[in-house]
């Protein structure tokens, strides 16, 4: 797999206004009132989730910017467990669906179906998760954290795919993408790790295994409306 050198020009970059920033971060106080994390280090929180809505916003302006079929989750109140995939696509399988026609001609079968039923059997709907780092984390220990208790006990919910970025005051700067393949074999290899500003344990993985390249091939390839 291509991997992404650390600094290598990107033009990848989305920015979020100051207005919908503000937005956000009214949001995200609503967010920690209604669930009641006061006391529990709510600044670290709010900031939190308003990292990850800028982040999920940049991406989605860069969907629409590649005219991408997506389905978006958005802002979402309440527990862990009800939250769904921050995005859904489909990505375009016609290129291995003209490959599973070659394969079955040599067999001497051929497949009958084409026009639209035979495009809409080539299309496949997949997950993807946005996974926003710190400066620190991009540029000085050049790792990406991921939740402990998702890789050990809800590894059915992790994403299909993983886009890593930066946020920098609403400037948010896409750095590469993983399959969940691979997250979890460097997951699996990764030690864990206690964040006293989080509370959570967390596990890392090698910024270097996030690949640019293959996030500009997966824009190509993902279902355009």
């Amino acid at each position: 797999m291509k991997h992404n050198k650390i600094n290598m020009p990107n033009s990848l970059t989305i920015s979020i206004s100051s207005e919908l920033q503000n937005i956000f971060r009214k949001q995200a106080e609503q967010k920690i009132a209604a669930e009641k994390w006061d006391g529990r280090h709510t600044e670290v929180k709010i900031n939190n989730f308003l990292n990850c809505w800028i982040s999920e916003e940049a991406f989605k302006q860069l969907l629409i910017r590649h005219k991408a079929w997506f389905r978006y989750r958005g802002l979402y109140f309440g527990d862990a467990q009800g939250a769904g995939a921050d995005f859904t696509l489909r990505l375009d399988r016609k290129e291995d669906r003209n490959e599973d026609r070659k394969e079955d001609k040599k067999d001497g079968k051929e497949d009958k179906k084409d026009g639209e039923e035979g495009r809409k059997e080539g299309k496949e709907e997949i997950s993807l998760g946005i996974r926003s780092i710190s400066e620190a984390s991009w540029k000085k220990f050049s790792s990406v954290p991921y939740p402990n208790d998702r890789f050990e006990e809800e590894q059915e919910k992790i994403a299909d795919f993983h886009v890593v970025c930066n946020n920098k005051n609403g400037q948010v700067t896409f750095l590469g993408l993983i399959t969940k393949e691979n997250l979890l074999q460097e997951l699996e290899q990764s030690e864990k790790r206690y964040s006293p500003a989080n509370q959570e344990y967390f596990r890392t993985i090698p910024l270097e295994k996030f690949s640019l390249v293959d996030l500009e091939e997966f824009l190509e390839r993902i279902e355009k409306v």
